[in-house]
């Protein structure tokens, strides 16, 4: 069964050039940009809790991953870029599931056990969104505004596979370029917004129903 139509309407953070900053409701795992959510008496637009410390997202190791990506970026190496963006995209699906595990009543051992058998982010996007989420990630992803967001995110992943990877059929891809690299910065910033997004339907609205 698909979440019910939300009640609150997500506040994305600033877009200044660094990771965005999103404070955390921890009664419900709402995200929102909105700097009034640092006031613990504003309640919160998912589950109305108050007088509740709100948690910074993403993490300080995702933060600095980021940095260091931005910073390879302006140095115009596209290879690191592409490669680095993949990696930081798969690390926040993980947390992403593993936020949604939690919303369905999953404990940490169960939750910890399935992520390990489900190591392949093409399983992860293809088979475990869909059976916690009630619908394909593709599809989810064009309700929230963010269609072409899928297509783009695996048309980057095989460029890296291609360039990390020797292939016995199309063979090695020589080079990630500068473009694809500008390409992977515009896919980092879609995807925080469509992550939170995600969390906010599939995560917080979880947790308030159960």
């Amino acid at each position: 069964m698909k979440p019910k139509p939300p009640t609150h309407i997500t506040v994305f953070a600033k877009a200044d050039g660094a990771a965005p900053t999103y404070w955390e409701c921890p009664s419900c795992g709402f995200l929102s940009g909105d700097a009034r959510f640092l006031d613990t008496e504003h309640p919160c637009p998912e589950c109305g809790a108050v007088g509740v410390e709100r948690r910074r997202f993403p993490s300080d190791r995702v933060r600095r991953l980021d940095e260091r990506i931005r910073s390879y970026q302006k140095q115009g190496d596209g290879e690191i870029v592409v490669i680095l963006v993949m990696t930081l995209l798969e690390t926040i699906l993980e947390d992403i599931l593993d936020r949604m595990m939690d919303a369905h009543g999953g404990d940490l051992p169960l939750r910890r056990m399935i992520m390990d058998s489900q190591r392949s982010i093409g399983v992860r996007i293809g088979k475990l969104f869909p059976a916690l989420a009630g619908e394909e990630f593709e599809e989810a992803a064009a309700e929230l505004g963010y269609r072409d967001f899928p297509k783009h995110w695996r048309t980057m992943r095989e460029a890296r596979n291609a360039f990390i990877h020797d292939s016995p059929f199309g063979g090695p891809r020589e080079r990630l370029d500068a473009r694809m690299g500008e390409d992977a910065m515009v896919l980092l910033d879609q995807a925080y917004r469509l992550f939170v997004l995600l969390n906010n339907r599939f995560v917080a609205d979880g947790h308030t129903r159960s």
